[in-house]
């Protein structure tokens, strides 16, 4: 009778011992979690490793009335950079930019060539999510380009996240040469308007696409499968209208410089989205393509 009871001791403080590891975080066989969006693109982060900044260069033609319905002779007119719906109006990308407290403004310039303006933020992201430590710099940075320049707009998306490229910007007293890691595009899609994006004559080993994104209408349908034949993986599409506002930017912004998994990359997204379209984040899902 000792030894039985003896047993059935020892069985009950086994079960009591296993239940207390399990409760506290003992040895898990859970499998781990998806990789971040960068684990495909090897080359962001040793360059991240390396000290250098996370720069995404996001191309932003004007609402321009001639071409959509904007809203307002104001929101519609593309030189008009405070009032238009894309850049300086309540929902457009530099409000949105200026206004989160996440940003610091670098520099906001009108003398580059091609663009009405561009305005260049900086963010402190955690170093640990790329494998490091402290604090990594990330660059944003938005070009302006008037809304009857809008294929120009496409081509320049185009050929940066085909064919890869090198930004300058003004920082402080210098000026830096940056790589750009992602290529970003908000606003009107082009191509719903019979526009063709330009054929890409270079080979492959003389190009460095660049991972790319596309805020606009139904990107997905005219923009992913091009994009994928020419080398840039797109991050983001959409699968419907959709506003190409300032939100959406930020959101996606935040989300890689978070190196977070793509299907993260594309639930914040939809988040922001939601929050300021004010419906639900299931309705919200619907406007986006399914992460790659």
């Amino acid at each position: 009778m000792f030894f039985v009871r003896h047993r059935l001791l020892v069985h009950v403080l086994s079960v009591t011992l296993l239940q207390v590891i399990t409760l506290w975080g003992g040895p898990s066989t859970a499998e781990p979690g998806p990789p971040p969006w960068s684990s495909a693109f090897p080359g962001v982060g040793r360059d991240l490793r390396a000290g250098k900044p996370l720069v995404i260069h996001v191309v932003v033609p004007l609402c321009a009335n001639d071409q959509i319905a904007c809203g307002s002779q104001s929101l519609g007119n593309p030189m008009d950079l405070r009032g238009n719906l894309y850049w300086g109006a309540l929902f457009g990308n530099r409000r949105f930019f200026d206004e989160d407290p996440r940003f610091a403004i670098v520099s906001v310039r009108g003398d580059v060539p091609g663009v009405l303006e561009r305005a260049v933020y900086r963010r402190r992201a955690s170093g640990e999510r790329w494998g490091g430590s402290g604090r990594m710099e990330q660059i944003v940075v938005l070009d302006a380009m008037h809304g009857s320049a809008i294929n120009d707009a496409v081509e320049t998306f185009w050929r940066s996240a085909t064919g890869g490229a090198a930004i300058p910007i003004v920082d402080g007293e210098r000026t830096r040469s940056l790589t750009v890691h992602v290529t970003g595009y908000a606003g009107h899609n082009r191509l719903m308007d019979g526009i063709r994006l330009s054929p890409v004559n270079a080979p492959r080993s003389q190009r460095s696409p660049t991972p790319s994104f596309v805020l606009a209408c139904f990107s997905d349908k005219y923009f992913a499968e091009a994009l994928r034949a020419a080398g840039s993986q797109p991050l983001l599409m959409t699968s419907s209208y959709i506003a190409p506002e300032g939100y959406a930017t930020v959101a996606m912004a935040v989300a890689l410089g978070d190196n977070l998994p793509a299907s993260e990359v594309r639930r914040a997204v939809v988040r922001a989205y939601a929050k300021y379209q004010r419906i639900t984040a299931s309705h919200a899902g619907r406007y986006f393509s399914p992460s790659p």
